[in-house]
């Protein structure tokens, strides 16, 4: 069977077909990164009485993207910001290829159009990605699968491709601040992890320790089975309230990890997002109440 063809652009959407395109989109996106106004370090610190939409993880879902683009409606709110990750590595292959480098094109765009609203975290999916790192879903590394695609889409300039992605993939967050308290991250270091991890990575920008294996940067992204005592103790030394987290599956779009720790997903029919004020204050009910199905949001 032959592949199918990329479809071609609509009229306001970057050629992603374009590997000059592509990768031009992606050193704009990792240098409006480096500089937006509002990252110190590697933690993008939010002003008060703004808006914040926060997401869990997308795995390149088109349609639940498409809706947190129209519920978040940055063009009519310069008050407000948006949180994405985890973009790549989605369940839709054509002809066992993954062809998420597409959407994950689109977030470098948006990041690009909005430099100072949108604010992109790194994942253990895009870090992965990134090193090379096997992640295997029924048997089949999800990191080659991504690889087949690039080489599909691009043939002899995915090397090119590659390259931009990759530092794209270095510029990108570990943490956006509320004034608040609130806390978004695609998550924390795991319990096991603790001992050996450096709490000021958040303050500083990644290096390529922090982000191999076993470096502070990769565990923060990597951390599962958190427990109330492990949260309590990032809450205390980063002076955190509420943690807001993907990473971990919500067949029903969220989940509440500890009264301090919640999980989000947007990667299913069941998806979620969460809008929050940077000024108000949560306790878990509050945020709770506070999340909106993606489902809700009609899209073109």
């Amino acid at each position: 069977m032959n592949a199918q063809p990329i479809d071609a652009p609509g009229p306001s959407e970057p050629d992603l077909r374009d590997p000059d395109v592509v990768t031009d989109l992606f050193g704009a996106a990792a240098e409006a990164n480096r500089s937006a106004g509002h990252r110190h370090g590697s933690t993008a610190h939010l002003p008060n009485d703004q808006s914040l939409l926060m997401t869990g993880d997308l795995h390149d879902h088109d349609l639940n993207y498409r809706r947190i683009c129209r519920l978040a409606a940055l063009d009519n709110a310069p008050d407000r910001h948006l949180v994405l990750h985890e973009i790549v590595h989605g369940p839709n292959l054509v002809n066992g290829m993954d062809l998420s480098i597409r959407t994950l094109a689109r977030v470098a765009a948006l990041k690009v159009r909005y430099p100072d609203q949108v604010h992109l975290l790194q994942s253990n999916h895009e870090l992965a990605q990134l090193r090379g790192e096997g992640i295997s879903k029924d048997g089949v590394s999800v990191v080659d699968r991504f690889d087949e695609g690039v080489e599909f889409i691009y043939g002899d300039r995915a090397d090119d491709v590659r390259g931009a992605m990759e530092d794209y993939i270095r510029s990108l967050l570990l943490a956006v601040r509320c004034p608040n308290g609130v806390l978004c991250s695609h998550s924390v270091p795991s319990p096991r992890a603790l001992e050996r991890f450096d709490f000021d990575v958040l303050d500083r920008e990644p290096t390529d320790d922090d982000l191999d294996a076993r470096g502070s940067g990769r565990e923060m992204v990597w951390g599962r089975n958190h427990t109330p005592e492990v949260i309590a103790e990032l809450a205390e030394r980063w002076n955190v309230a509420q943690f807001v987290l993907g990473h971990q599956p919500a067949e029903m779009g969220y989940y509440v990890e500890t009264d301090a720790a919640l999980v989000l997903a947007s990667d299913h029919a069941h998806g979620v997002a969460l809008p929050l004020s940077t000024s108000k204050s949560y306790d878990m009910d509050g945020l709770v109440e506070s999340i909106v199905p993606l489902a809700s949001v009609v899209v073109k």
